[in-house]
């Protein structure tokens, strides 16, 4: 579902060639290299092996990327990786040694933080003009039916997935919450599976706190009807600013003038079709990867970037799971 995301990204691109796709399914490698019009090579070692190929793009179930990423590293390869970056710390740690040792770029799909809205909230940001940041709250509500758990063999589960409604939808919303409010100190969560046949959480409320003093909420959930986009609300003591999906809806900040639009179109979200999901944001993302393969630009979400925010979903799991408050180093 994915691959045409990144196939449509890479199109995109100046100087740029799609060398070819593997799949673990001969057939469907064959079907997407006919539709892609590009080569389909025998398995990912021969993919590997071709020295045609600069960077890997791993497209494969959450479960598989850690293992796929040091292989392709070990080639010599550059590698962009699907969210998340692996299902647990130590596989995400072993992927930044690899990266010191073969000196090569490591960037987790992160595409939110290329949007317009995102880039003029870090401004805001970084220039102190909400004031003192008093919360800041993340609200997740999709809508997943069962059959998309059904159509696969790993959707939804441990070994595979990793997580649920947190780990697999609610990672973006995970990344943006910490890239723009900084580092967590604590969060308190629970997680349940109340209404999906599968293995993970299909619902989950946090309560975090940040370095910075701040508080907020966290909610992921793939389970309510219709689906509602993305909400990030950050509020400070001098402004506040709502970012719906990749739109800021709402901006009041003390002595400017308030400004105030309707949210993005919904046919373009993934709320409650993930098929939905414009490429624009991976387009962006491409664009910095490859500049930063060419040493023109520096790369602006890498191996730790993909870390931060998988360690803040590990330690949500963990707090449900002993029912405590969990505190980050």
């Amino acid at each position: 579902m994915v691959s045409a995301m990144h196939v449509q990204a890479i199109r995109a691109q100046e100087n740029t060639l799609l060398a070819g796709v593997y799949d673990h399914l001969p057939e469907m490698a064959a079907q997407k290299a006919v539709l892609y019009q590009t080569r389909c090579y025998p398995s990912y070692e021969d993919l590997l092996a071709d020295p045609a190929v600069d960077a890997v793009a791993i497209c494969t179930p959450s479960g598989l990327h850690a293992q796929q990423a040091l292989q392709a590293l070990d080639a010599g390869k550059h590698v962009l990786i699907e969210k998340p970056i692996a299902l647990n710390l130590t596989d995400s740690d072993r992927i930044s040694e690899k990266v010191r040792e073969k000196k090569l770029l490591v960037s987790v799909v992160s595409q939110l933080r290329f949007s317009q809205a995102v880039i003029e909230t870090k401004k805001d940001l970084e220039a102190g003009r909400l004031g003192r940041i008093v919360s800041a709250d993340l609200y997740m509500k999709y809508h997943r039916p069962q059959s998309y758990y059904d159509q696969t063999g790993w959707r939804g589960t441990f070994a595979m997935d990793g997580g649920g409604a947190l780990m697999n939808q609610g990672i973006h919303g995970v990344d943006l919450l910490s890239y723009l409010l900084g580092p967590l100190h604590s969060i308190t969560a629970h997680a349940r599976t109340l209404t999906r046949q599968i293995e993970v959480e299909d619902t989950l409320a946090a309560v975090v706190s940040f370095r910075s003093g701040a508080l907020g909420v966290i909610q992921a959930t793939t389970s309510v009807f219709p689906g509602f986009p993305r909400r990030l609300e950050i509020n400070g003591d001098k402004g506040s600013i709502m970012i719906v999906e990749d739109t800021v809806t709402r901006r009041v900040i003390l002595g400017e003038p308030e400004m105030e639009e309707a949210g993005p179109d919904s046919r373009h979200q993934g709320h409650n079709n993930p098929m939905q999901i414009s490429a624009a944001g991976h387009i962006a993302q491409y664009k910095n990867f490859l500049a930063a393969i060419r040493k023109e630009a520096p790369l602006l979400v890498d191996d730790q970037d993909g870390r931060r925010a998988l360690e803040i979903i590990v330690k949500a799991y963990e707090s449900s799971r002993d029912n405590r408050i969990v505190y980050f180093p």
